[in-house]
């Protein structure tokens, strides 16, 4: 039944509320004061896929400070369960970059967080004055502050190797000088 404010509310059984549509098109399940398209207070099962239009896994992580979209991270050694920028070469911290427009947010967002992509493809930041970086090339944490570089991989008994623990992902695009930001495939290894 609409209610005078203009609502569709739904209930079940007795009076309680189970669901509503508000007049701005929200749907409520759960709750009567839905934030979003679709506001579900509860689990939510689903047997069929779930589409996104953005192509990344984030989630809301404490920062010491506010981070740029694009931004290359590592687990801040001083704390827990917090992130900072990275800022060393190789760094086997690395956690992962800001989110500018994740396909799939978890946890919850608030003051000091920021949404850190860990998988998925993700525009960050890289600096190619370390080397050119063309696609495909696996990327690292670089010495420039929250910036990725090009992996130079290392030979151990006659095989090369990139450094474990170190990987971030595969660069989607190429930059061939200077600082700028580019489409990156989050594989952290």
């Amino acid at each position: 039944a609409a209610n005078a404010s203009g609502a569709v509310r739904f209930f079940a059984g007795g009076s309680t509320e189970r669901m509503r549509i508000d007049t701005n098109g929200n749907v409520g399940i759960g709750t009567s004061t839905p934030t979003a398209k679709l506001d579900v207070t509860g689990n939510i099962n689903v047997s069929g896929n779930i589409n996104a239009k953005y192509q990344d896994v984030a989630e809301w992580v404490p920062t010491p400070a506010p981070l740029e979209d694009g931004t290359v991270v590592i687990v801040d050694p001083t704390a827990i369960n917090r992130v900072i920028p990275s800022t060393e070469a190789y760094d086997t911290r690395v956690a992962g970059a800001v989110s500018r427009q994740p396909g799939l947010i978890l946890g919850d967002a608030g003051d000091g967080k920021a949404m850190i992509a860990t998988n998925g493809r993700v525009i960050i930041k890289v600096d190619a004055s370390y080397g050119e970086v063309h696609v495909g090339d696996l990327l690292v944490t670089s010495p420039t502050p929250g910036y990725a570089m090009v992996s130079q991989p290392i030979t151990v008994d006659g095989r090369t190797f990139h450094q474990a623990g170190t990987l971030l992902g595969k660069a989607l695009q190429a930059l061939p000088t200077g600082k700028g930001e580019i489409l990156v495939l989050l594989m952290l290894q």
